[in-house]
This record gives C-alpha cells, structure tokens and sequence, in this order.
C-alpha cells in the first residue's frame, strides 16, 4: 500500500532518494545529475531574497555546475510565488559570480496536485498539464535564441492525460495514484526509478514520527480547505443576496446575469 504521495512527508521520504531524485528530474528536464545527497528545507541568504521561502527538495552537481529545485504544493499559490523560487536562484547564481554571467544552470520543478487557480492576463483559466518559463530573449518572428539552459517545469497530475509525454505521465501516475488508489496502484514499476519510489513510498516503512508528522500534515490541510469552502460559501451567500436584491428593484434578469457572472 502506498503512502499518499500528496503529503510533503510521504513526498519528501521518497524524493530525498538520491536515485529517485535523478531519475525524475532527467525524465523532466532530460538531463543527466551526479549527485550525493538532496537537501530539504534550504532557505536562500536575506541578501539575495528578502522573502524568507524554503525549498523542498535541493540538489547539486558540481562538477556540470547544475542546480535542480523541486517544490512540491498540494494547493495551489500564485504563478508569481513560483517564479520567485526560479528568479531568487538565479539572483544567487549572480551575487556569487565575479560578473553578471550565471556560473550555474538552475532548474526549478513545482508539483502541483490541484486544480490551477492561476489565469492568464485575460481571464482564460489554465488548464496544461505542464508548463514551461525560460529567460531566453525571442526576436520579432518569435524564435528563441537559446541563450540560457535555465528552465522552471510546472506539472499538474490534474490535467495529465494521454497527450502527456509519457516519461513525465509515468511520475505524475504514481502521484496520482498513490492518492485515489494507494492499495493496488497502476504505475509502470517497470522503469526503475518509478519502481524505488513506489518501493519507498510504502506505508509500513515509514516511522511512526514520519506517520505522526504526517498526520498533522493533513490536518492543517484540512483546517486550510474548511476556512477557505467557508469563505466560499460566504462570499456565495452575499452574491445570492445581492441578485435577489437586483430582481427586486426590477433590474433586467439579462443584466444581473453580465453583473455577477451566472447563467
């Protein structure tokens, strides 16, 4: 049985693996890491951020100057608080240089396993299983001029479907799987990377702290989805009083209709 890999606890005991961590981020980015060990809970210096944010998951290669971050968020925040991970590395990578010049390639991977409540500028909800952000300039025809490898990678295991490249599905199916059918799984354990972290991912291996932290884990996203459906539902009670108050003044049915946004 898996443990739910929606947990930052249960996630963290699997992706901390040194060979789980690889083999993900070189199915994702399509690049090779050597590296010993993966950090969690990194907090860049107050020089470079002065938001104090912590990284989940952080690994190094030194000797191919790579930097992979993987976030992990079993909400949704902003597209702005992600990009801020991205930028706020490669800020670091230039406070450390003798020029502006990046001595390092960053890579940032955020997991989100719900819904996006981000749009684009004109309203259209997004809904892409991956997203892409670079920093290399276009000209004028929209060509890219590869000047950078720097990348950040949103997946969202909410819109996976057959389309998805299939490295990536393999990941985002453990993940999902791991939620909605943790007992008998549908994953491709024959890929070893999918097939450690699934090993990993077994709920007897964990430590009753690890359990015990978990727990508490899902409670405060509990308490976190209770205040926000009660706002909802606040929010929802003021409009209904509103439109009852338009049609009571005689406005145009049409009109409330354009005002609030309902059919």
């Amino acid at each position: 049985m898996l443990a739910n890999l929606d947990n930052e606890v249960h996630f963290k005991q699997v992706f901390t693996d040194v060979e789980v961590f690889s083999a993900f981020t070189k199915d994702v980015l399509g690049i090779e890491l050597n590296i010993d060990k993966v950090e969690t809970e990194k907090v860049l210096p107050s020089k470079v951020s002065a938001i104090k944010f912590r990284m989940d998951l952080f690994a190094e290669d030194a000797d191919k100057r790579t930097i992979v971050e993987i976030q992990k968020v079993d909400y949704d925040y902003t597209y702005d608080r992600f990009a801020h991970y991205f930028l706020a590395n490669l800020v670091d990578m230039q406070r450390s240089s003798k020029d502006y010049s990046f001595e390092k390639e960053v890579y940032v991977i955020v997991v989100v396993t719900a819904a996006y409540r981000i749009s684009e500028l004109n309203g259209k909800p997004i809904k892409d299983d991956v997203l892409i952000t670079r920093i290399n300039p276009r000209n004028l025809k929209g060509e890219e001029k590869q000047m950078t490898n720097h990348e950040m990678i949103i997946l969202n295991t909410v819109y996976v479907d057959e389309n998805t490249p299939s490295d990536i599905k393999d990941w985002m199916d453990l993940i999902t799987e791991s939620m909605q059918n943790p007992e008998n799984p549908n994953i491709n354990t024959e890929k070893e990377g999918i097939a450690k972290a699934a090993k990993l991912a077994e709920i007897d291996r964990l430590s009753p702290e690890q359990l015990a932290d978990a727990k508490e884990m899902e409670m405060r996203k509990a308490t976190i989805a209770l205040v926000e459906d009660t706002a909802r539902k606040e929010v929802e009670a003021k409009i209904t009083n509103s439109i009852l108050i338009a049609l009571k003044q005689g406005l145009d049915k049409k009109q409330i209709c354009e005002i609030f946004g309902v059919t």
